[in-house]
């Protein structure tokens, strides 16, 4: 990551230092959006390319993104990973404009599949885009595909997670817990569907239980499906 500032050194020359997690999700949110809560799009508008080739998912613009803002500043040639692919609007969020960071995608199309055809639809949104040759994904339980991953690939760190899984509070707070092994030093957590209050409270007694991590950005939306923050989101990040 580039951003940094500048400290003393002994010698009295100014020495660039690294800025925290915090304090770049905190710049980023600043640079991109003018009222950040409240704003319904971003200053940068490359994401409505999702919606002009028609694909559909459970968030709005804002939401989609922040995925790919946070890709870019944090896991620009590292890892990506998603519990909750659905029809695939949010791993090509990541993977997007992203063309150097592995994304990689966890389903097993149990939920909001009535008809069966979501797999076929993330297919077809996948080939919208030319297949992204950065985007590989796993039809399977979650906790099965994170053992098999990091079994096979034991080194591999994850820079940032996107958990859109069950949203019971026990689950949610598992989908969290699960993760904490293979994350990079300097991960960020991506949560949405915080308007729920079985969710913020998982994240929150998660926050309590690891207080090497902070929320960073936390803000719920004015409904469920709305195109501030769809269903409200949170942005948990390293102390580091």
């Amino acid at each position: 990551m580039s951003e940094s500032v500048d400290r003393m050194t002994a010698e009295g020359a100014l020495e660039p230092q690294p800025l925290s997690s915090l304090a770049i999700v905190k710049a980023m949110l600043r640079e991109c959006w003018d009222d950040p809560a409240n704003d319904l799009f971003p200053k940068d508008r490359r994401m409505r390319v999702l919606a002009e080739r028609g694909v559909d998912g459970m968030s709005c613009e804002n939401v989609r993104f922040l995925v790919n803002e946070l890709v870019k500043r944090f896991a620009s040639g590292g890892v990506y990973l998603e519990v909750g692919m659905f029809r695939g609007c949010s791993i090509l969020s990541a993977a997007l404009f992203n063309e150097a960071t592995r994304c990689i995608g966890i389903d097993n199309f149990s939920e909001f599949d009535d008809k069966g055809t979501n797999k076929e639809i993330l297919k077809e949104n996948l080939a919208k885009f030319g297949t992204p040759s950065n985007i590989e994904y796993y039809n399977m339980d979650y906790r099965e595909a994170i053992a098999h991953i990091f079994a096979s690939e034991p080194q591999l760190r994850v820079d940032v997670y996107y958990y859109d899984g069950e949203h019971t509070y026990e689950a949610q707070l598992a989908g969290l817990e699960i993760m904490l092994p293979h994350l990079s030093e300097r991960c960020v957590i991506l949560v949405d569907d915080i308007n729920w209050d079985y969710v913020e409270r998982a994240n929150q007694d998660f926050l309590k239980a690891h207080r090497e991590f902070a929320s960073a950005f936390k803000t719920k939306s004015r409904g469920c499906g709305t195109d501030d923050w769809w269903n409200g989101v949170e942005v948990i990040v390293r102390r580091v």
